[in-house]
């Protein structure tokens, strides 16, 4: 196997635990990993402001890809080094199909993430988890005029997410929105729909970003769990799937590993950091 150079996580399901966290294993194999020269860049749907407090204290963070590849940031100076934003065109189309149906819909700009006064002050009637619940009320802004506000960006959207109760309902819209052949749609859960630029996958932020770093994909290792990882971890010299991940993911990749809360991202970076390699 290649050296590598760069690892490449998502956040959750594959990095976190199911209770959010980095666990005192991981964040000592990250550290050792940085020490030893390697960049971890987290690959996230999130946007910027709604990373994790564990991710954003890493003291050695440099650089997050966000919105399912619509942005990458420079962590330290809080700088967008790359955007790759939704067309006037996809975000007409995706307004047209979902408004004034029972989705929890909201958009990215900036790295900052925009929702309904009246879905943030509602939240129960989408029946989200208690723990998606919270993350809503803490990383979400709430706009009066939310649709007025989407209308009037829809040049700069990085992101929109869709978040069903009904999955016949999710279903149909997801085709939906594929038929239109307008934007790239994936998701990084079971309820969601993720709606970015075709360009936007977090292979191509990854690319850019190897690209600045000069480091060549043989040279990357990724790990995912879910459909919005595929490109990324098709992309990497070495692609590592979850135990907990969708069996697409895991029949693709290089090597699967333990589940989220099985420490399967620590004893990924454990062999790295004893072997040079996974076996």
């Amino acid at each position: 196997m290649n050296k590598i150079k760069l690892i490449a996580s998502d956040l959750d399901g594959t990095l976190l635990t199911s209770q959010k966290e980095i666990t005192p294993r991981l964040q000592k194999a990250l550290t050792s990993i940085h020490e030893m020269g390697i960049f971890f860049v987290p690959s996230t749907g999130r946007p910027f402001a709604a990373l994790p407090t564990c991710v954003k204290e890493l003291p050695f963070l440099k650089y997050v890809i966000t919105s399912n590849g619509a942005a990458v940031y420079d962590a330290e100076q809080k700088q967008n080094l790359f955007q790759s934003l939704l067309s006037a065109e996809a975000v007409e189309k995706t307004v047209k199909t979902v408004k004034g149906l029972p989705i929890l819909t909201e958009f990215f700009i900036d790295g900052k993430a925009y929702i309904s006064q009246d879905a943030y002050d509602n939240l129960s009637r989408y029946h989200l988890t208690d723990t998606h619940m919270q993350y809503t009320l803490a990383t979400r802004i709430p706009l009066g005029d939310f649709w007025g506000a989407l209308e009037k960006q829809k040049d700069i959207l990085e992101n929109i997410n869709l978040v069903f109760s009904d999955m016949e309902l999710k279903d149909h819209i997801w085709q939906t929105l594929k038929e239109t052949g307008l934007a790239s749609v994936t998701a990084s859960s079971e309820k969601n729909i993720e709606v970015t630029s075709l360009m936007a996958t977090k292979a191509h932020a990854l690319s850019h970003l190897c690209g600045i770093l000069d480091i060549p994909r043989e040279n990357v290792l990724a790990l995912g769990d879910r459909d919005n990882d595929l490109p990324m971890l098709e992309f990497a010299g070495t692609g590592v799937a979850m135990e907990n991940g969708e069996d697409h993911i895991k029949k693709v990749a290089d090597f699967v590993t333990k589940s989220c809360d099985d420490f399967g991202a620590a004893i990924v970076l454990e062999q790295i950091i004893e072997k040079g390699e996974l076996s």
